[in-house]
């Protein structure tokens, strides 16, 4: 991870940030030209791009090769566009000032993901179908959030995706999927839940699971905890049993056991491929918020942590992009490296 530094006075050009970002988005728009591998096979082409090192930010354990491997074999065998799929936990953290909106971390990543799938469709005609599935109504019961703030990141993500639509190649689409839409009655969740947690219970010899240190501190970070809750000494490790159980949950098992998958995630689950969200920072956009950070003439888009957010110096700067609406694309946190 890159040092932050304490910023120089207020940048006075206020476009230069601008301009910058709509030139980033401007690259998604260019044509691709797809390349000739010559004797290459083209499963081992794509795979090779999937698993690129300009993207990946972590070493692929067998878990992951198995399933890119299978779900590159599928979609060529059939023609379709490789499916890159981002299971995310739909809800801007509770404890940022952003919240519950997205910011600059889902744009900047959005970028980064998109230059991922440009890649991948310099070898692929069909191209990449990438999908954000959040886990909202998951979040919503595990976290303690009310409906209204993932409504609300869903509105604001899914405003995002239509703005930046026709920047994308004819061959690459996005699209966003909730686990809340897969209910005809959303009081059906707590039921499958419920039924997951036994599950997780009785793999478990009826023991509730054992947290690190880790594991301790993302919890306390991402629960709002409700009146009471933490006079449970045990709370944490019922939230890590809920947690778990959501990944056994009946209405999820479709999308996760679709063998046409390629699983992505900014940082590390065994299944997935690990890209961090933008070329400076392994963390999650959803759990972060987005700053540019100033390098000489230039700027580098960075996704930072509560941590990262309280340990850096930064200058706000006034901005303001045409079609990107939403109480977070007024000012930028300018930092320098």
């Amino acid at each position: 991870m890159h040092t932050m530094e304490s910023c120089p006075s207020r940048i006075s050009n206020i476009m230069n940030a601008k301009e910058y970002i709509l030139s980033r988005i401007k690259t998604l728009a260019a044509p691709i030209v797809v390349e000739d591998i010559g004797s290459q096979k083209l499963e081992d082409a794509i795979y090779a791009r999937v698993m690129s090192k300009k993207f990946r930010k972590l070493k692929p354990g067998k878990e992951c090769v198995d399933l890119t491997e299978k779900a590159i074999e599928l979609c060529v065998k059939e023609s379709k566009p490789i499916e890159i799929f981002q299971l995310f936990g739909g809800n801007k953290l509770w404890r940022f000032d952003e919240a519950p909106e997205i910011d600059w971390a889902e744009l900047f990543s959005f970028i980064y993901f998109m230059q991922w799938c440009r890649l991948i469709a310099s070898v692929y005609k069909p191209g990449v179908h990438y999908i954000y599935f959040s886990q909202d109504i998951s979040v919503e019961r595990l976290n303690n959030l009310p409906r209204s703030e993932t409504d609300r990141y869903s509105e604001s993500f899914k405003a995002m995706l239509k703005w930046l639509e026709p920047y994308l190649p004819a061959n690459i689409k996005v699209s966003y999927q909730r686990h809340y839409d897969l209910f005809k009655n959303p009081d059906d969740y707590s039921v499958e839940i419920e039924e997951a947690k036994k599950v997780v219970l009785a793999d478990n010899n009826g023991k509730l699971p054992v947290l690190d240190e880790q594991m301790k501190a993302s919890t306390e970070l991402n629960v709002r905890l409700e009146p009471g809750q933490d006079s449970d000494p045990k709370w944490r490790e019922k939230v890590e049993l809920e947690h778990q159980a959501i990944f056994k949950t009946k209405t999820l098992q479709a999308p996760m056991n679709n063998p046409y998958k390629v699983w992505t995630c900014p940082t590390y689950y065994p299944d997935s491929v690990v890209t961090g969200s933008t070329k400076r920072s392994y963390a999650k956009f959803w759990a972060a918020v987005g700053a540019l950070e100033k390098d000489g003439e230039d700027f580098h888009e960075i996704v930072l942590t509560p941590k990262q957010l309280a340990e850096c110096k930064f200058d706000w700067e006034d901005i303001s992009i045409e079609g990107l609406t939403g109480k977070n694309f007024k000012g930028i946190r300018i930092l320098k490296s």
